[in-house]
Formats: C-alpha cells, sequence, structure tokens
C-alpha cells in the first residue's frame, strides 16, 4: 500500500513538473519597452512603414476635451526615437481612418492616409499621399484652435483621389503587396458593413487611381485586421451585423480569378489546457502584424480589451489551412484600437484605448509603443 502511495506522488509530481515546463515552453517570444509617443495617447490612428521608419497618423484622443487628430509623427526604431512631420492637409481629424505604403508615381515608396470617422460621427472618404522628402509650413494652434506662429515640418501630403462608392467609410483594413497598396471593408452610415476592396494605382489619371478588386468573395466587416506572409495577406476578426466575424481570409493577388484567389481559412483554435475552456482568436479593433512568415494578432476587444497575443503559421495543420497558437501576452495595458506593425524581425503594438467603466469618466488614451521579439526566450517582468 506504502508503495502504491509513494507511486502516485511521484506520477502527480512527475506530472506537474511536465505541466510546467510545457507551460513555461509555450511562452513564445518576449515584449521589451515601452517607448512613449512625443504627443497626446490615441486610439484608433493608423500606421504605414516607409524605409524602416514608421509613421503613425491621425486618431482620437482627449485635449481638455474630445479631440481627433490629423498629425503624423516618425518612429525611428534604430534610435528609439520619435519626431514629429507635416500633418494630413484635411479640414477635419478622424480615427479608424486607413493607411498603407505604396510605390507612387515617381518610383519612390509613398504613404496613403484617408477615410475614417470623426466628430459627431462625421465620415470621410478623403484621401492623400505621403512623402518624407522635402517639408511643410505650418500654422502653430493652441489649444482653442488659434493660430499663434508657424513652424516647418518635415514631409509633404498631397490632395489624391478620394475613394470611389456613394458614402463616406470607416474601420477599414490596408495593406500592401508586392508594392501595391490595398484597402477594404469597412462600415458606412446607410448601406452598412461593407465587402469591397480597392487597388490603388498612383501612375492612372486623377480620378481613376482606386479600382475595384475583382473576382473575390470577402465577407463584410469593420475593424478588421490584416498581416500579410509571403505576398498573400490575411484578413481576420472585426464585426459584422453587430457579431463577431469568425472568418480567416487570405487573397492572394497573383492568382487572376478561382477559388484561390479569394479563400476562406479555416481557423483550428487551440485549447487553453489551463481550464475547460477555449481561447479564442475572434476580436475586433486588434493589432496585427507579421514576423519571418508568421503573422501575429494582439490585444483587441471582445466586449473587454484584451491582452493576449496569438501566432499563425499557415500551411500547416488540417488540410494546410494553417494554425493559431497562443504566445506570451502582451505585456501593456489591455487595449482595443491599437496598431501593429514590423520592422526588421521585430513587432510593435502601441496606442489605443479602453473605455472606462465609470460613465462620467472619460475613456483612457495610451501614448506608448512596445517591441516584440519573436525568438527571443520569455523574460517575465518583476512587475508581473
Amino acid at each position: 500500500m506504502k508503495k502504491t502511495i509513494s507511486s502516485m506522488i511521484l506520477a502527480l509530481c512527475v506530472t506537474f513538473t511536465f505541466y510546467n515546463c510545457e507551460y513555461e515552453n509555450n511562452l513564445v517570444g518576449n515584449w521589451k519597452g515601452p517607448t512613449q509617443m512625443n504627443s497626446n495617447g490615441r486610439g484608433g490612428a493608423s500606421c504605414f512603414v516607409i524605409d524602416n521608419m514608421a509613421y503613425i497618423v491621425g486618431g482620437r484622443g482627449y485635449i481638455k476635451r474630445e479631440s481627433f487628430f490629423l498629425d503624423t509623427w516618425q518612429f525611428d526604431p534604430k534610435h528609439n526615437s520619435w519626431k514629429q512631420y507635416a500633418p494630413v492637409p484635411a479640414e477635419k481629424g478622424r480615427n479608424y481612418g486607413v493607411a498603407f505604403a505604396a510605390i507612387g508615381a515617381d518610383g519612390k515608396t509613398k504613404g496613403y492616409y484617408g477615410t475614417g470617422i470623426g466628430y459627431k460621427s462625421e465620415v470621410f472618404k478623403d484621401f492623400y499621399e505621403f512623402s518624407p522628402e522635402d517639408s511643410t509650413t505650418v500654422p502653430v494652434l493652441s489649444v482653442e484652435g488659434d493660430t499663434t506662429g508657424y513652424k516647418k515640418l518635415p514631409g509633404v501630403w498631397t490632395v489624391t483621389d478620394s475613394l470611389p462608392g456613394e458614402e463616406p467609410i470607416w474601420g477599414m483594413v490596408g495593406f500592401t503587396i508586392n508594392g501595391v497598396g490595398y484597402i477594404g471593408a469597412g462600415q458606412t452610415k446607410n448601406q452598412g458593413y461593407a465587402n469591397t476592396y480597392y487597388s490603388y494605382n498612383p501612375n492612372a489619371a486623377k480620378g481613376k487611381k482606386w479600382q475595384i478588386v475583382e473576382h473575390i468573395n470577402p465577407a463584410k466587416r469593420c475593424y478588421g485586421s490584416v498581416f500579410v506572409i509571403d505576398d498573400r495577406a490575411y484578413i481576420v476578426g472585426g464585426i459584422s451585423n453587430g457579431k463577431y466575424v469568425y472568418d480567416l481570409e487570405r487573397f492572394d493577388p497573383s492568382i487572376d480569378e478561382g477559388e484561390f484567389r479569394w479563400q476562406k481559412i479555416t481557423q483550428n483554435f487551440v485549447e487553453d489546457y489551463r481550464s475547460s475552456r477555449f481561447v479564442k482568436v475572434y476580436r475586433q479593433q486588434a493589432a496585427a502584424f507579421s514576423i519571418n512568415g508568421r503573422g501575429y494578432l494582439c490585444c483587441g476587444s471582445v466586449g473587454s480589451s484584451k491582452s493576449d497575443v496569438w501566432e499563425y503559421i499557415p500551411y500547416v495543420g488540417r488540410d494546410n489551412m494553417g494554425e493559431w497558437t497562443e504566445v506570451c501576452s502582451f505585456e501593456g495595458s489591455p487595449r482595443f484600437a491599437c496598431l501593429g506593425f514590423a520592422i526588421d524581425g521585430v513587432g510593435y503594438v502601441g496606442t489605443g484605448t479602453i473605455v472606462n467603466a465609470n460613465p462620467s469618466s472619460q475613456d483612457q488614451f495610451y501614448d506608448d509603443l512596445w517591441e516584440f521579439h519573436p525568438d527571443e526566450d520569455y523574460e517575465k517582468r518583476p512587475d508581473r
């Protein structure tokens, strides 16, 4: 009897030890930071990357009152520094716009930004092209909006074709493949959730730069996320008709038509062995990026703000549809309406917001930016 009890205790100890090792080994990647913007916290900002520099544009924050931004900030990952650039020359600020980088008419990479929703739910369809070269003289405004002087800032924004369609739109996804910019999905006030996608051709004549992407059948969604792996875009999450969108869709622009041009992929959710529940990838307003052939989805909202991080590996698992695995959690505050991008094998997640539970209090807006290193060993922060 004593031998039986001893054997049971030994088995439990081995099982517990194996469980802990398995749990620790699943903590893939390491978070570092944060650095902070030299500006106000914001949610619903947009970003694009040009020559290993990230540019953060627009968003919603709070400066004595609810504010909608048009400012542009460059993040230099080499020096971990921020620099202000010329603002978008639109009449009104907005959040939930869409941005991408693409090769411009002069052969140089440009940034593009437009659409979105602003003060009193005004929706926009205007679009602008950004060049980091040269500079722009802009007025210096007080908090009240009065001009107090002028200063020269790097970067030049110019007006380009507005997005086609009858209605302004917000909450779209934007991405770049082989130097071509694409945007799609979103929501309009009257027609509701959208599933039209467009490509942008800077060499086309004025009024014809946007072209509908043909031969695709995407799901309708607003506030979705996107990452690009091997010149294919993966669109995931968002909401449609008041419900979360479960579809993961893959777009391959190198295929002219057919089921493999736009393909719905079955998600293989991984069970969280620490409980009986399933942790699910679906969410809205999450950050996304890709590193070394793998996609990452971080934060977002499913009724409340999230901080979990999921890694997607394409072309493995059942039917080669890819697999999702949960990795180490984001170490900043849980949030949604945040942005994500990757430069030189490092992922970045930052800004964003969280709704205050007290209706009489202002929402919280974040100005931090965190680094994710997927190949480094996890290092738990002392305060965690």
